[in-house]
């Protein structure tokens, strides 16, 4: 996992030109939603927060990146899930496996999770993880796995020539940090590093294909997506998924993911007075304003993505194992 992880985020971090090159890019999507009634959720660890209903639907996004002149690819699947546990992770490696013949195998697949705690739980088939959930869902574990290998296929069969931009930016009131006290136990010449107790800085991908024409975006915000609390029981993105969604909607035929990156104890709950709430009136509408400001800036940053990824196998290229790197 270490290995997979350093990879795309030798991708994400590396130096950057303002000359093209070109990468063989895939792009693909698909359906997890799980069963909507009477399966408990998972991130809580509630035992009444049962699906009753569905407020967005959750998604697999697979981003395929191939450089051409080393025949290396790495295939990056963003899940709009709690976590992507052990289980879920092999029957997917197995799947792959057989369809596939071994081009992608634990070396190149990335899976990753937006933590969100308003997906179906039941899919790790250890008892720490289960026993909140009442147990074992094979219906949730099976809907899973399929939707990420199909995002994986349509990936995999959707590639082309095309570049790779990046950029940065930062969500103007993006969270609030639930232990500032503990994190006052950080060193001092890490805490100078931000200009607050949270980091609030975006990070973007984009891909392009070789006319120009957008394809899909990943970006990387560090914040919990926990708008909803565990009286919800509408499966949800919760607030990176309602800002996956206002992009996509605007966008068209775009992918956007919105991954999790150094959250921490970031909360999207700024309300500090001690109910520790969110900003509107209900949850849902929390969720909103805070999937709002990550739209918001993922959407500005995609009117200046100006900077090429250079060649990584160039010698000025960096990696690193944290996604805090710039």
């Amino acid at each position: 996992m270490q290995h997979r992880i350093t990879c795309f985020l030798g991708l994400l971090v590396c130096a950057l030109s303002q000359i093209s090159v070109a990468y063989n890019i895939g792009i693909g999507k698909s359906d997890i939603t799980g069963p909507a009634a009477d399966v408990i959720m998972m991130g809580f660890a509630d035992s009444t927060e049962s699906t009753a209903g569905i407020l967005s639907r959750l998604y697999a996004r697979a981003f395929l990146i191939e450089d051409p002149e080393i025949n290396k690819r790495l295939m990056f699947v963003h899940c709009d899930l709690m976590g992507i546990m052990q289980l879920v992770h092999q029957e997917v490696l197995a799947e792959l496996k057989t369809k596939y013949n071994g081009i992608y195998t634990e070396q190149n697949v990335v899976l990753h999770a937006s933590h969100t705690h308003a997906s179906p739980g039941g899919t790790a088939g250890y008892f720490l993880y289960d026993i909140s959930i009442l147990g074992y869902s094979s219906d949730n574990f099976a809907k899973i796995v399929s939707g990420i290998v199909d995002a994986i296929d349509a990936a995999h069969n959707s590639v082309e020539s095309g570049t790779i931009r990046w950029n940065k930016g930062e969500v103007d009131k993006g969270g609030n940090n639930r232990s500032p006290n503990a994190y006052l136990a950080n060193p001092e010449a890490e805490r100078a590093l931000y200009k607050l107790n949270i980091d609030t800085t975006m990070r973007a991908l984009h891909f392009f294909s070789d006319s120009g024409k957008l394809r899909g975006v990943l970006a990387f915000y560090p914040i919990h997506p926990t708008s909803l609390t565990a009286k919800n029981r509408l499966i949800s993105g919760d607030n990176k998924g309602y800002a996956e969604f206002m992009l996509e909607d605007e966008l068209g035929d775009v992918t956007v993911a919105i991954g999790i990156a150094n959250a921490g104890d970031v909360s999207p709950n700024r309300i500090d007075d001690g109910t520790f709430r969110g900003e509107g009136k209900t949850t849902t509408e929390s969720a909103e304003i805070m999937g709002k400001r990550q739209y918001d800036t993922l959407s500005a940053l995609l009117k200046g993505t100006r900077s090429f990824f250079m060649d990584p196998s160039s010698p000025t290229s960096r990696t690193s194992t944290s996604p805090t790197s710039s």
